[in-house]
């Protein structure tokens, strides 16, 4: 990337939110602080206090916080006006724009309100009016009422927001039949997805988001940086297409300086160079598969897997068969031997074995880890629903532990702590890794209380709501060499999550541990 875009965020929040964590970020300065830590230039940002309170109060307070702010622009949370809360449509939107706000946001399911004609046709039709793009989340409509806003308004930009991967089935009809719908992408983190709708739908519909201070805006800023996009395209998706919905744009920003090689060079997305970066948590699907019934994945096959991994640099991943998780783990496994078999250089397999369905566990376990390359345990409590210290377990446990094998499991319910904890003790040689250790804070203090005081288990990262903190939580409470890189791939792309940890507010040194140096040592001490 010769001369950098510009990054201009769709979706950003400020104020109290109710229940936190007592470390999660809130408040203005932290919004563009983390803004411009990210290299992001300016933000479209809502107060929560106008969605989860009064809007009217909420957007005064909005305008009194972001005053000072030259790189946050405003968003009005509205109300249809038959309650008397606001002004009639036409004053209250002819008066939006020279109040100081630039887009406005509708909350239909929060607010006890249907997004109809009767309800809301004549305020739709005074922003359609001053073509002021209109945010809407996608859990506060249903995807009927989407369709209907989008036809029956066919001039007003609308910006889908928080919408999520898996949802695809729904969005993309909607994209195809819709030029003023919009989507950006903290959440919509299906792989491969900015590549794909570009190509369906064009570049032009495509915004950044970040949803900070709640989520990580590197992982979104990595999304978009490390995509397959052509540069004209990019800087379209990273600001340009906003700057243009909205007529304004934020100021350009100071020379970054402080900043760790590593995050150095992802800002300019370039993959690594001299960092070792091993996914230890990923999936596959069958050979040209693009889903797996409940879920879209696509380019989910192993060879396409490789080839979105080439674009930050990831050299290599551990990872088990969607099917071997999900229904049969006989054939589940085979899927996975054989990428392995195919790329022993870049792929490590994990094992799966459920005692329902397998009589002889310790026959199983001799014959799937003989298989060059198939060096971890992969018991999946969600849908086996056997917990991991189920005594039919114990041979695998004991051939683990015997070739210091590794093993990453998933959260098993309230007596998961308990569970890991027993197996830790009783195998020490097996280094067990907590599933989505950073996923949420609940997930990343239980993690902590989990490894703390046990060398051999580590806390893996992944999860959709990369949120702001939680890894430089488990680092000072665990030491970066306790963490691990996780992606979930191709059930999400893995730039996200690259981005989440990259950008996090660690030296360059503690990444590169977790990037990658933590799971080669584990690999390392594998005996088979």
């Amino acid at each position: 990337m010769s001369v950098a875009p510009l990054y201009f965020d769709s979706n950003a929040w400020v104020g109290p939110r109710g229940a936190i964590d007592p470390l999660e970020k809130w408040r203005v300065a932290d919004v563009v602080d983390e803004l411009q830590h990210c290299g992001i230039h300016g933000a479209l940002v809502t107060h929560n206090m106008a969605r989860s309170y009064d809007c009217a109060f909420g957007n005064r307070r909005l305008l009194e916080e972001i005053a000072d702010q030259p790189r946050l622009f405003g968003c009005a949370v509205l109300l249809p006006h038959h309650a008397g809360e606001m002004d009639p449509p036409r004053r209250l939107v002819g008066q939006l724009r020279a109040r100081g706000f630039v887009a406005a946001r509708l909350c239909p399911k929060q607010h006890r309100y249907r997004l109809s004609e009767r309800t809301c046709g004549d305020l739709l039709r005074a922003l359609e009016g001053e073509r002021l793009p209109l945010l809407l989340d996608a859990d506060q409509a249903s995807w009927g009422e989407v369709e209907w806003l989008c036809g029956a308004f066919p001039k007003l930009p609308v910006l889908l927001q928080r919408a999520v991967w898996g949802q695809e089935r729904d969005v993309y009809p909607l994209l195809a039949a819709f030029d003023n719908l919009h989507l950006e992408f903290s959440a919509f983190q299906a792989n491969a997805a900015i590549e794909r709708i570009v190509a369906r739908f064009g570049a032009e519909r495509c915004l950044l988001g970040t949803d900070v201070p709640v989520k990580s805006p590197g992982a979104a800023r990595a999304f978009v940086d490390y995509s397959r996009l052509d540069a004209a395209a990019r800087a379209l998706v990273a600001g340009g297409n906003l700057a243009r919905l909205l007529g304004v744009a934020p100021p350009p920003l100071p020379e970054a300086v402080g900043d760790d090689p590593i995050l150095a060079r992802v800002k300019q997305g370039l993959p690594m160079e001299g960092v070792r970066v091993i996914d230890a948590h990923a999936h596959l699907v069958h050979d040209g598969g693009e889903g797996v019934g409940t879920l879209p994945m696509p380019e989910g096959d192993i060879a396409r897997m490789l080839a979105i991994y080439d674009t930050f640099g990831c050299e290599r991943t551990c990872l088990s068969s969607w099917l071997q998780i999900s229904a049969d783990t006989e054939v589940g496994n085979g899927i996975t031997a054989h990428a392995v078999e195919r790329h022993r250089e870049r792929v490590t397999g994990y094992v799966s074995i459920d005692p329902t369905y397998v009589t002889d566990v310790a026959g199983a376990a001799r014959r799937w880890h003989a298989v060059p390359g198939m060096l971890g345990l992969k018991p999946y409590f969600p849908s086996m629903r056997v917990p991991y210290d189920d005594a039919r377990f114990r041979p695998w446990w004991e051939f683990a532990n015997e070739h210091s094998l590794f093993a990453l499991l998933h959260p098993s319910g309230a007596d998961y702590p308990r569970q890991v904890g027993a197996l830790a003790e009783a195998y020490p040689n097996v280094s067990f890794l907590l599933a989505h250790g950073a996923g949420t804070w609940e997930a990343a203090r239980r993690s902590a209380a989990i490894a703390r005081g046990r060398p051999n288990v580590f806390a893996e990262i992944t999860y959709t709501p990369v949120p702001l903190g939680t890894i430089e939580y488990l680092v000072r409470e665990l030491g970066a060499d306790r963490v691990i890189f996780g992606t979930d791939a191709p059930m999400r792309d893995p730039r996200p999550q690259f981005g989440w940890l990259c950008y996090a507010r660690l030296s360059g040194e503690e990444k590169a541990l977790i990037l990658g140096r933590n799971m080669l040592g584990i690999l390392e001490r594998v005996q088979l």
